[in-house]
């Protein structure tokens, strides 16, 4: 029995790339398996095949012999989730993120990947199994999003020749595209000019800084999927480096994420504090009140 999981808090590359994995193991012949993460599929994902059986950790009962972690390395990194994984369990560690001691019993880590989604494309070609129009979605929204539409410094010859064997199944990426960047809800709208409202710039510009509080979300009727890339909006500003949102989790603990130029390797600044990610987009939670962090 194998259980394929992603991160808390996912995101295109953790809901996209988890769901094409299921997919490879149901092509490969696989039938006891299935998909579980903490949080709920994102509803701006829940359109993608596979997404409406995503399980939570409550809903697994049995114990699976096999788990597959895949755009993440650690564990911790799965919250609730990492209690299915027991002495017994067998653990397939799936990532790209930058991590000097990933967990796992067979670890496949190579941070020249943009995506977690390559990996998983250059699956299906080593085991000569044919990608379907289906799969090819989840995959090609895990790479178009952890590449930002194919903008940042982690594209290169590879992604764009892997995405193109995607775009040979016939998908409507004009469709995906839109699906995911050219809409969003009236909350989203109003926690979005409230962050703004309140981004400040310092180091003679080349830093903006923002923050939000649970009442944000409580007035807006936002919720936490909704934060995902505003921070962006302060990293487009011209001369700015890095862009950073403080995100007060409750009284006492902080979320930080960070947007940097090529220059600025934002995931040394989360790994100083617990966290990580990439070079141009990173994450930490530090224990301490808002103003504080």
């Amino acid at each position: 029995s194998i259980l394929i999981t992603a991160h808390v808090q996912p995101d295109g590359d953790g809901v996209g790339s988890m769901l094409g994995l299921h997919r490879f193991l149901l092509a490969f012949g696989k039938e006891r398996l299935g998909c579980v993460m903490e949080d709920p599929v994102p509803q701006v994902y829940r359109w993608l095949p596979g997404a409406d059986a995503v399980r939570t950790p409550d809903q697994v009962k049995e114990t699976p012999d096999l788990v597959v972690m895949v755009d993440a390395s650690r564990r911790a990194r799965l919250g609730k989730a990492q209690r299915l994984i027991d002495p017994h369990t067998r653990l397939i560690t799936m990532d790209h993120h930058m991590d000097a001691e990933p967990e796992g019993d067979l670890v496949f880590l190579d941070t020249t990947y943009a995506a977690a989604g390559e990996i998983v494309v250059e699956l299906f070609d080593r085991a000569k199994l044919p990608i379907d129009r289906q799969t090819a979605e989840c995959l090609y929204v895990a790479i178009m999003t952890d590449t930002g539409c194919f903008r940042y410094a982690n594209t290169n010859p590879r992604t764009h020749l892997l995405t193109a064997r995607l775009l040979e199944t016939g998908i409507d990426v004009a469709h995906i595209s839109g699906r995911l960047f050219d809409s969003m809800t009236y909350a989203k709208f109003a926690l979005m000019v409230r962050i703004l409202t309140r981004l400040r710039l310092c180091e003679g510009g080349r830093v903006a800084w923002s923050q939000v509080w649970p009442h944000d979300l409580d007035q807006t009727g936002a919720d936490s999927e909704d934060l995902n890339n505003l921070i962006n909006y302060g990293r487009n500003i011209e001369g700015v480096q890095v862009a950073v949102l403080f995100r007060a989790m409750d009284s006492q603990t902080t979320k930080i994420s960070l947007r940097s130029c090529p220059a600025f390797d934002a995931s040394r600044v989360a790994s100083f504090f617990g966290g990580g990610g990439h070079p141009g987009a990173a994450a930490a939670v530090l224990p301490m009140p808002l103003e504080q962090a």
